[in-house]
């Protein structure tokens, strides 16, 4: 079986104000500027399920994941939110109208860095990917190492996308 595979945040929705919400306060632009221990509080607040009403879908990334559907495909959703919010993340899914076969979700205590923990997350799938969409470039390039013959569609949380 064939499918397409779409990251979460930032893809199929646009999580720059959770980002904004979480980060205010620490008096940086990125979480990549703090102390280790700093950036594991600005994840926790920015994963916190509380903060995921600030979210909005994206319309361009859904209709990309209705075509796929209506193409036979099988939805794989991968995150790099914890296993722990799977309930909070699918209604938010749900809320969303965003179908999907399968979500595959960050263990919880796992701290990789998403190009590292999604490629090897995906070696266990029962299908051959013929698209992967994600909102960071570092990841694409792995996912392509594993999945060579694959569209890679990388998006920004306007809505745009390149394929790459």
């Amino acid at each position: 079986m064939k499918c397409a595979v779409f990251d979460i945040d930032n893809t199929l929705f646009d999580a720059r104000r959770r980002f904004h919400f979480a980060i205010s306060g620490f008096n940086v632009n990125s979480p990549k500027e703090l102390p280790f221990e700093l950036q594991r509080q600005f994840w926790r607040r920015f994963l916190d399920p509380e903060l995921f009403s600030l979210d909005i879908p994206i319309s361009r990334s859904i209709e990309m994941i209705l075509d796929a559907k209506r193409r036979g495909l099988r939805v794989v959703l991968i995150t790099g939110r914890y296993e722990s919010l799977r309930r909070d993340t699918e209604l938010q899914l749900m809320q969303a109208g965003i179908p999907y076969d399968e979500l595959i979700m960050r263990p919880d205590g796992n701290f990789q860095r998403d190009k590292e923990l999604k490629p090897s997350l995906l070696k266990g799938l029962n299908c051959e990917i013929v698209e992967y969409h994600d909102d960071d470039l570092e990841t694409l390039l792995e996912v392509r190492k594993i999945s060579p013959n694959s569209l890679l569609f990388l998006h920004r949380p306007d809505g745009s996308f390149e394929i790459i």
